[in-house]
This record gives C-alpha cells, structure tokens and sequence, in this order.
C-alpha cells in the first residue's frame, strides 16, 4: 500500500528544454519500502502539489505560463501520467476550449472526481481565468476526451462582496467546488440539482495567501463536545 509520494529535485538536460523529475515513493510495509522512479515532464514545470491518482497512475498537469513559442511541442499546457503497476507514462492532452487563452492570467488544476471507490471515478479539470469558472469531466481515458461540466462567471453567482477577487480554489468530496476570496470561501454544488448553488462557508483573514491543502481529518465528523476553529 503506497502511503506517500513526493518530489525531491528536478533535473534539466543540456538543451534547456527537456526536464525531468524525481520522486520518491514510500510503500507501508513493517519497516517501510523507499524506492525512486524518474517522472517525465516534458518541457513545463509541474504541479506535483495537487497530483491526483486514478486509474492506478499518479497524474499531474503542468503550468500553462508563456515561455514557448507555438512551433514547440510544449507550447500547450497537458497532463503527464506514471503508472505505479507498469512504470508507463502518459500525456494527456486537455481540452481544446481549456487551453484557448490558457497563457495570460489563467490558473488550471486538477481534482479527483466522483467517489474514489465508484467506476464512475474520473479526473475533474478547473480553469480559472477572467473571473470565471469552466470545468471539464475526463470522460474517456484513452483518446484524453473531455465533457463540459460547468461554465460561470463570479457576477452570475451573486456573492455578498463587491469585485471579489477568486485567490485559490478546489473540487472536495469529488462533486463540490470550495473557492475562497480575498475575504470569504464558498461552496458550489456541481451536481444536476444546484450546479450555480453558492453558499458562504466562512470568512478568513488570509487575504489573497489561500490555499486549500487535502486533509482527510477534515472529512470526517470531528466527535462529541468538538470545537469549530476560527478561519
């Protein structure tokens, strides 16, 4: 059973453009396994902070930043996976309409989608750009197929702030957007019933420094004669 996967140090060859990563993979066992694979990249920096695994392979899209020219092949943003069982990498190309504007002010990510345990499990893909939300369901693994699951921009949603600025943003529970803004975080139900159903969770004093870290603790009911912390 892997417990823990983490990457120590990126390599990048003479030419400047090819990089690779290398990462470490703890297997629980009675006293522990350690062993390192080479993650290949492409030529984009990584994500590694909010890898996903599905379909027996750690995913992780890259950045989607303006330093390529068209005519290179990692002018596009894309998904790279490994397979743990064969030791197989993948790319995995995003969707059309996701990578349109992708290089000025956007911020894509990916989540687990649906139940982990369910066959309906998938990966979630989120784009952020010009105050707005667009989600995408990877619907077929093998051909990188995507379905439109949600497009919405912050003023249709009408939060309780004027000109909220989005600071950070995440898919928890496999159906329900969690975003915060400079100011509060909110939730967004993404099944058919209440798609554009926002409801404020909490208000915080992070400011524009958000960041939602998994945490399975957080899933679960805390116990008799708990206490809520303050955001």
């Amino acid at each position: 059973m892997i417990t823990r996967c983490f990457c120590l140090k990126r390599q990048i060859s003479r030419n400047g453009h090819q990089l690779t990563y290398a990462m470490f993979i703890m297997e629980k066992k009675a006293h522990g396994k350690q062993w390192q694979i080479v993650f290949p990249s492409g030529g984009r920096d990584m994500k590694f902070d909010m890898a996903v695994f599905h379909n027996k392979a750690i995913h992780v899209i890259s950045d989607s930043a303006f330093y390529f020219t068209k005519s290179s092949a990692f002018y596009d943003p894309y998904i790279m996976s490994y397979n743990l069982e064969n030791g197989t990498s993948t790319l995995l190309k995003l969707p059309t309409e996701a990578i349109k504007d992708c290089h000025n002010m956007c911020n894509m990510s990916i989540f687990n989608w649906g139940k982990v345990t369910s066959s309906n499990s998938s990966i979630c893909l989120v784009k952020l750009r010009d105050s707005g939300f667009t989600i995408w369901i990877l619907k077929d693994y093998k051909s990188s197929s995507w379905e439109k699951l949600l497009e919405v921009r912050l003023e249709a949603l009408e939060l309780k702030e004027e000109n909220p600025i989005v600071t950070g943003f995440t898919i928890m529970n496999g159906d329900l957007l969690v975003f915060a803004t400079e100011k509060n975080v909110y939730s967004c139900g993404l099944d058919n019933e209440k798609s554009t159903k926002v409801e404020e969770i909490c208000q915080h004093n992070c400011g524009s420094n958000t960041r939602f870290i998994a945490y399975s603790d957080t899933l679960r009911s805390c116990g008799t004669n708990a206490e809520t912390m303050p955001c």
